[in-house]
């Protein structure tokens, strides 16, 4: 099995879905957590100056985050059975891309009150649409699961969406139209390797304080530090 070291800030952001492959996989690897202050020491050993990045058996290195994690669940048969479910799973991965983008303006917010506003904003406009389109999607493909009959990297990235600090603080009706799609994260997280993997990680970074983000933590989350 090859070895890997994942690089990434010690907060979820775009780290999370690969570091979830993993554990879900079972599949060991070095979680490489650095904060803010020492960026600018590592940054230039990174091929692109940005992370995350994975590096293979200490020689090769991948960067983008939705690179990594679509290898890695090629890799340790999270990708979909065929062509076709690997791609209906990139689909649903770069729906769930969209809605990080969605989610910019009510993560940065700082005023409590005009956070909810916009989360409820964003909820009605972009997030409960969508939910309804993807609960009937579960509906038909039978099994449970967004693609094919088991567990895929689509699953895993809409649990890494709908169980963020700002989703589980103020997104606690949102899955009213979309029973389906709650009892799927649910199994998601009830998985054993990710369930142990999530009670033994290291205290994430802290610049995220009820639900208020500082420049720093946006700047890490969206990874556009400079």
């Amino acid at each position: 099995m090859p070895g890997y070291k994942l690089y990434y800030f010690n907060v979820r952001g775009r780290g999370e879905l690969s570091r979830l492959i993993l554990h879900c996989a079972g599949v060991p690897f070095e979680d490489f957590r650095f904060e803010g202050k020492d960026w600018p020491a590592i940054k230039p050993n990174m091929p692109f100056g940005q992370v995350p990045v994975l590096e293979i058996d200490g020689n090769k290195m991948l960067a983008q985050s939705h690179t990594i994690a679509r290898y890695l669940a090629r890799q340790h048969g999270l990708a979909g059975q065929n062509d076709w479910e690997q791609s209906q799973a990139d689909m649903y991965v770069d729906c769930i891309y969209d809605m990080h983008g969605t989610m910019r303006t009510p993560t940065w917010e700082t005023d409590p009150v005009k956070q909810k506003e916009l989360f409820d904003k964003v909820n009605e406009e972009t997030i409960q649409p969508h939910l309804e389109k993807v609960e009937q999607h579960i509906i038909k493909n039978g099994s449970g699961h967004l693609v094919g009959q088991g567990l895929t990297w689509a699953d895993i990235a809409y649990y890494a969406f709908f169980t963020t600090p700002i989703m589980t603080r103020l997104g606690g009706e949102v899955f009213t139209k979309a029973p389906h799609l709650k009892k799927l994260i649910e199994l998601v997280g009830s998985n054993p390797n990710i369930k142990k993997a999530l009670s033994s990680c290291p205290a994430p970074n802290t610049k995220l304080i009820n639900g208020h983000c500082s420049t720093e933590w946006n700047a890490i989350y969206y990874h556009i530090v400079m």
